[in-house]
């Protein structure tokens, strides 16, 4: 249900604390930077590409988070092909998968009695110099080939995404938005479950007294009725069709003009976890529609 960006940029996230003593104001740094280097085993290509964009918004664009810096630099990401797609996933039709040839160290291959190692940095070079690898042979790439091109067949579903990205400007006051949000319930499942999403809140938890707090990140969701609602009581998505329209804007068309990307990486999860049984991929259907 959760990915990779957990440990990245986690819910429930401690910034800092305070505690006021006499005039002054104590402030303890609580974000925490790992000790040592973890490694993620068995990541698939669509959450490879769901760090990657998440590496746009904390470490390419204008603030910089060094925090977020810290741990991805002492991360290793062992990706792995998947071999049997489920029915909610279309990572072919964003060109996350099923192969991957960036954001890893190794990227595993199952062959059946072996896995095929494909290196994707300098450190997974340095990975995979041990006895326990051997050089793959012609036969061997042959048949990861062919493994990939199965998985391929298998996703299914085709969609010119380049074309519906442009088709958005001229569809966003179509009437067709209001079907598909008029099943949704705002419950945000599909925010919190996907790997690119980083919308956040920041709350202050505080004593009684007012004399120590803490300061506390959240994740949010731009489904939620009061995530546009600002001063003055002006909420400037109060209805839900708009909430819903924005969610997939954002993910194709706004972050695609941002970063050159789109943020949605057909993982299908929130496919899966919709309470509604929304389907994006419907959506973009009708948006592909002359």
């Amino acid at each position: 249900m959760l990915t990779l960006k957990k440990f990245f940029f986690p819910d429930q996230q401690p910034l800092y604390e305070y505690k006021k003593t006499g005039d002054k104001v104590l402030i303890e740094d609580l974000r925490k930077i790992w000790q040592r280097e973890k490694v993620f085993i068995g990541i698939h290509p669509c959450d490879i590409a769901a760090i990657s964009c998440l590496d746009k918004v904390f470490l390419q664009d204008s603030f910089k988070d060094q925090y977020y810096k810290e741990c991805r630099r002492k991360s290793i990401i062992i990706g792995l092909t998947c071999s049997e797609p489920q029915a909610h996933c279309f990572c072919n039709i964003v060109g996350s998968g099923p192969d991957s040839d960036k954001g890893f160290d190794l990227l595993m291959t199952d062959l059946g009695d072996c896995f095929f190692f494909k290196t994707g940095s300098n450190k997974g070079k340095e990975l995979i110099v041990s006895d326990y690898f051997s050089d793959a042979t012609e036969a061997d790439r042959q048949k990861r080939d062919e493994e990939i091109s199965k998985t391929g067949a298998a996703l299914g579903g085709k969609l010119d995404l380049k074309k519906t990205i442009e088709s958005m400007p001229q569809k966003y006051d179509d009437q067709f938005w209001r079907e598909f949000s008029e099943a949704c319930c705002s419950c945000g499942a599909c925010n919190m479950t996907c790997p690119t999403c980083h919308c956040f809140a920041i709350t202050d938890k505080t004593s009684m007294d007012r004399s120590e707090g803490k300061r506390v990140l959240l994740w949010d969701s731009c489904h939620f009725e009061r995530f546009a609602l600002m001063g003055g009581n002006l909420n400037v998505r109060e209805e839900r069709s708009s909430r819903y329209k924005h969610r997939l804007y954002d993910k194709f068309f706004y972050d695609s003009e941002r970063y050159g990307t789109a943020f949605c990486v057909g993982c299908g999860r929130c496919l899966e976890f919709c309470p509604s049984n929304l389907d994006i991929r419907e959506a973009l259907k009708r948006l592909s529609e002359e």
